[in-house]
């Protein structure tokens, strides 16, 4: 009676091992490519979770249902870089009456920010920063993994929000803390430009297509849409995430990335992409419900 339980073990231990292994795969890649100054960017994202799919045995689906949402985020990114035509609005005096006078940014830099020295707050938000693409489609990944229909309903979610925020960059840019507040500093370029000179151009740039599509910040709606599409299946992922989300904010703000204002409007974002979609699901489920022909009755 033990043999079966014996013969099933490997089975149920190989996912395990393959998610361990994919785990471990990941952190190497996106570490490596950190530490050597190497721009993490959605197509890298894709390739490494593409090398999982294949060991998977998924690998034309990973294509088939993978590249038309790679596509659409790659145009968004290429868009963003062009947004804004307009002058930039200055958040600052909303910040200041949020917070009775006082600017978070400059509150968290004259506390922990050290002038000439990296300091380990410096890099872990530096890393928060820079996982930016990484998040959402390694979230988008475990939920492929698992639920086609899932994936697809935080994918359109994504984009839409992606959507809704590029034309807010383009009717209505906003700048930053660095650009607008002088006793602000961009924390991010010093300590970049410390760690690898003259790469930092082609690093810290590369994040920041548009200075000016501060308002909402994905950084911090990103990881909070995946939070709320984790929550109802992946309990202990989701508040993994809920707690990530709250370290990004933080981190945007002490950067000198964003306001306070630019993160809550992220996640008002995160509300209306999630509603809308979530809604036009059920529309469309009760309308191919009421669709489908009923089988005709036998006549007496």
């Amino acid at each position: 009676m033990s043999a079966p339980a014996e013969v099933g073990a490997p089975r149920r231990r190989r996912p395990r091992l393959l998610l361990v292994g994919s785990v471990v795969y990941l952190a190497v890649i996106f570490g490596g490519m950190l530490w050597l100054g190497i721009s993490i960017e959605p197509e890298w994202v894709a390739l490494a979770l593409l090398v999982i799919a294949i060991a998977m045995g998924r690998g034309r689906t990973f294509i088939a249902d993978w590249t038309p949402f790679l596509l659409l985020f790659f145009a968004y990114e290429a868009m963003r870089g062009f947004a804004a035509r307009l002058a930039p609005h200055d958040l600052s005096g909303l910040e200041r009456w949020l917070f009775g006078g006082a600017i978070p940014t400059l509150v968290l830099q004259h506390a922990f920010y050290r002038p000439g020295v990296i300091g380990p707050q410096d890099l872990v938000a530096m890393v928060l920063y820079f996982m930016h693409f990484v998040l959402p489609i390694v979230v988008g990944f475990i939920f492929w993994v698992n639920s086609r229909e899932h994936y697809w309903h935080f994918i359109a979610a994504l984009l839409l929000m992606c959507f809704l925020a590029f034309v807010t960059y383009l009717f209505w840019p906003s700048a930053p803390p660095w650009y607008q507040l002088h006793d602000v500093v961009k924390i991010n370029q010093q300590t970049v430009d410390r760690l690898w000179g003259n790469t930092v151009v082609v690093i810290y740039h590369a994040f920041n297509p548009n200075q000016f599509a501060a308002f909402p910040s994905l950084h911090a709606a990103f990881p909070a849409l995946a939070a709320v599409y984790a929550w109802s299946r992946y309990r202990a992922l989701a508040v993994g995430l809920v707690i990530w989300t709250l370290a990004v904010s933080v981190a945007i703000v002490y950067l000198g990335e964003h306001y306070v204002v630019d993160a809550l409007a992220g996640f008002v974002y995160v509300a209306a992409a999630a509603i809308i979609v979530e809604a036009f699901s059920r529309w469309r489920r009760r309308r191919t419900t009421t669709a489908a022909p009923r089988p005709a009755r036998p006549s007496a």
